[in-house]
């Protein structure tokens, strides 16, 4: 099921939401296996969720290979 269609879900059932959510669904993110921007609201919530876990751990590897580059360097 897409984002959008979740929110508008939401939103039949009484759920506030928030007025930017709108200008966040059109955001878009670089999808690797499309090689192209995808809006956020028109992704699967299943590929958002993998997608935001592999953008939490690429940011791990990152601040890691960082720390050690430090720690070499003192």
């Amino acid at each position: 099921m897409k984002v959008i269609d979740i929110l508008r879900i939401c939103k039949i059932a009484g759920r506030t939401i928030p007025s930017d959510m709108t200008d966040q669904c059109n955001k878009t993110y670089l999808s690797e296996s499309k090689g192209e921007h995808i809006p956020i609201g028109e992704m699967d919530i299943v590929h958002l969720i993998r997608a935001f876990n592999k953008m939490k751990n690429d940011n791990e590897i990152v601040k890691a290979f960082n720390e050690i580059i430090k720690r070499k360097a003192n």
